[in-house]
């Protein structure tokens, strides 16, 4: 895909990646020293933020980092940087609609384009490719991997079937307003797709995160809570038709799925988990938030990847 470095929006310097950054070192310990190397490239008309860390030597394959409904491709990085770390070239795309991405004139919010530009990105990366998707990530680098054939492997930290309504609506902030929602895309579509809403009055960012400074930041910070998007999205999202109806997938799959998740609890994923016909390993954090940044899980989450990486390098496509 072409990159062009016109001028553009930037994490670097601005203050919300600032604020993150000291968040993650006050709050957890989690230092990040690997700044990402920004640039943009077109794709259907969006013009796609995205974040890439290379490794000192010759990459080992590259691992893509999907973020999900409440978030961007810039908090990936602490994981990121660990994978860099170790040989793999890391790649965080903002989706559209979502982070600094521009989207095309008249975008319809459609969420189906999502797996489709995580399996175009797919497609092109170098050496053997693995996904990781956290939150709604998880089940869209899951259908990604079943548009793309060439990945090597797929690592979730939730898999959410939001077509299941009582997913949909545990998933919302509050139950109630998850059956409203999916009373007015029964009965009035347009009315729900023209609907702009605040992510911090549609999610439970609250539950994000363990911590009381880092759920302030996330429920004020104008790229996350304070962003505004439209139903037409969510919509997308509960109605999408995945590219093939089962749950099957030509690559291995390793779920690692946060103990203390409040927003979307162990059970939720393996009822997804429990029906893929593919190879496939479970693990439960020992502790650890939708966002596990907490200690053990933290470890535990690093230690799930990189073993998981170490399985794949030299067994992908050149």
């Amino acid at each position: 895909m072409p990159k062009t470095n016109l001028h553009r929006p930037k994490y670097e310097g601005s203050a919300s990646w600032t604020k993150f950054k000291a968040l993650m070192a006050n709050r957890f310990g989690h230092v990040i020293e690997l700044e990402p190397e920004e640039s943009w490239f077109e794709w259907r008309g969006h013009q796609i933020h995205l974040d890439t860390l290379t490794p000192a030597a010759a990459p080992k394959g590259t691992l893509i980092l999907v973020h999900g409904a409440g978030g961007h491709g810039r908090l990936l990085t602490p994981l990121g940087a660990v994978a860099a770390e170790n040989g793999w070239k890391v790649l965080a795309p903002d989706l559209p609609g979502y982070g600094i991405t521009i989207t095309r004139p008249n975008w319809s919010e459609n969420y189906s384009e999502w797996p489709e530009l995580i399996a175009d990105l797919s497609a092109e990366a170098e050496g053997p490719v693995v996904l990781l998707g956290m939150s709604v990530g998880g089940m869209t680098a899951f259908r990604a991997a079943q548009i793309q054939p060439r990945l090597c492997g797929v690592i979730a930290t939730n898999l959410l079937d939001m077509s299941d309504q009582a997913i949909f609506k545990a998933a919302t902030r509050w139950p109630w307003l998850g059956a409203l929602s999916l009373k007015v895309m029964k009965t009035a579509p347009w009315l729900m797709d023209a609907m702009p809403m605040p992510l911090a009055l549609v999610t439970p960012l609250d539950a994000m995160t363990s911590d009381p400074e880092l759920r302030t930041w996330f429920k004020h910070d104008p790229l996350i809570g304070a962003r505004w998007v439209k139903g037409r999205f969510f919509r997308s999202l509960q109605q999408y038709v995945p590219p093939r109806p089962d749950l099957a997938l030509s690559c291995p799959l390793l779920l690692l799925h946060p103990g203390a998740d409040e927003w979307t609890p162990t059970r939720v994923s393996l009822q997804v988990y429990d029906q893929v016909s593919s190879p496939k390993q479970f693990q439960e954090l020992s502790n650890g938030s939708h966002m596990p940044a907490e200690t053990p899980a933290w470890l535990e989450l690093r230690d799930g990847v990189l073993d998981f990486l170490a399985k794949i390098e030299g067994n992908g496509p050149p």
